[in-house]
């Protein structure tokens, strides 16, 4: 059985990192602007609370070494699933330093080898284009069970689904500050979860129930 997790807002809350990110600005411009930033809607609104230029603190968003921890019901799943024997990989869209920042301070190495680590920015195509599902499957065998667990219907769903995996969508997001939709009715069929959990450690369960 091989498992594949998305990470923002399925692994841990993403705004856990825009969080820290807001503090790595406010330790480098400033102790007053925290308080803008956290009462911002919005990154982009948080930004321009501060009246800085938004390049330098985008550079700071994106390049700092966040302050996150793995929350305990995925830090549950991905001990339970590893103990279990399942093969764990991750497929996630963004910018390298960003991403391997976060997966660092996660601690995610300890269940994830890195081979099945999937970052968009550095096989050059992001998760919708099928290629990080492809490898994976060439990696581990046609002839596996694979899972993908994600949050947003948008794009997380369908490569998994054209594949034949067993795509699974945690409902609200990691912790549930998901910030991408899920009205599923108004996405095409192609575009759905085959199932869907309202917890992490749900996950367990469902990976047992398959290999019966």
């Amino acid at each position: 059985m091989v498992v594949v997790f998305d990470l923002d807002d399925t692994l841990f809350p993403e705004m856990d990192f825009v969080r820290s990110a807001y503090r790595e600005i406010a330790r480098c411009k400033g102790f007053y602007l925290l308080s803008r930033m956290l009462e911002a809607a919005s990154p982009r609104e948080a930004f321009d609370s501060t009246g800085l230029p938004i390049e330098k603190l985008l550079a700071i968003y994106r390049n700092h070494y966040p302050d996150i921890s793995l929350p305990w019901y995925s830090l549950y799943t991905l001990a339970s699933l590893k103990r279990q024997g399942c093969t764990l990989g991750l497929v996630t869209d963004g910018r390298s330093v960003t991403q391997r920042h976060k997966i660092e301070a996660l601690g995610l190495h300890r269940f994830i080898n890195d081979d099945m680590i999937f970052i968009s920015e550095e096989i050059g195509s992001e998760k919708i284009s099928g290629e990080a599902f492809r490898t994976i499957m060439a990696k581990n065998g046609k002839e596996e069970s694979y899972i993908y667990v994600g949050d947003n219907p948008k794009k997380d769903f369908i490569q998994g689904n054209r594949l034949g995996w067993t795509t699974v969508c945690l409902l609200g997001g990691a912790g549930g500050e998901g910030i991408f939709s899920q009205e599923f009715s108004t996405f095409p069929k192609g575009n759905l979860p085959k199932m869907s959990i309202r917890c992490m450690t749900e996950l367990a369960y469902l990976v047992n129930l398959k290999k019966l």
